[in-house]
Parts: structure tokens; C-alpha cells; sequence
């Protein structure tokens, strides 16, 4: 299966997530963050701690409000071929069904 770099990046934050739900704990930006470098601290695949610091700086924009980059964050806001009933930013995080 293939899949593009903008669906492994939703791959690697929802895996992080995934990871922190099963231990119970909050899922947060700052959490998400940490794991990730959790995460990236035993991978040995390059793409993927690619992948993992390219996640990590886009959601350090989410750390505090008003920090967020005004640039476009296209990476991670793709729709998946169905019409959101509001209309999407580029920073709102999509999880397929």
C-alpha cells in the first residue's frame, strides 16, 4: 500500500497519539511533542524521524495561542476526498474513519 508523505505524518502524530491513550494519559500538543521524541529516540528509519521532527516543529506552533506560523501548514491538512460541512483551516488536524 501506498501512501503519501502527507498521510505518513498523520500516521506518525496519530500513532503518537494512539501511544498515549493506551497509557492513559492526556492527549495534548505538549504530550504529542514529547512522545514523538520519545518515539524518535528508538527509531532507526530515516524517513521516519524525518517525519517525526517535521511533526514535532508543526505542532510547537500549537504550544500557546498566538503562536502559531501564519504560513500555510498544507502537510497535514489535506480533506480525504469528502466535504467537511464547515469550512477546514489549514491547521485543523483530520482523522480518517
Amino acid at each position: 500500500m501506498y501512501f503519501s508523505s502527507d498521510e505518513k505524518a498523520n500516521v506518525i502524530i496519530g500513532e503518537a497519539a494512539m501511544n498515549l491513550f493506551n497509557a492513559g494519559q492526556e492527549v495534548n500538543v505538549e504530550l504529542l511533542i514529547k512522545e514523538l521524541q520519545v518515539m524518535a529516540d528508538s527509531e532507526v528509519n530515516e524517513y521516519r524521524l524525518e517525519q517525526m521532527q517535521t511533526a514535532r516543529q508543526w505542532l510547537t506552533g500549537f504550544k500557546t495561542i498566538g503562536s502559531r506560523t501564519t504560513g500555510p501548514s498544507t502537510w497535514l491538512s489535506r480533506n480525504v476526498g469528502i466535504e467537511p460541512a464547515t469550512s477546514a483551516s489549514a491547521d485543523d488536524i483530520l482523522f480518517k474513519r
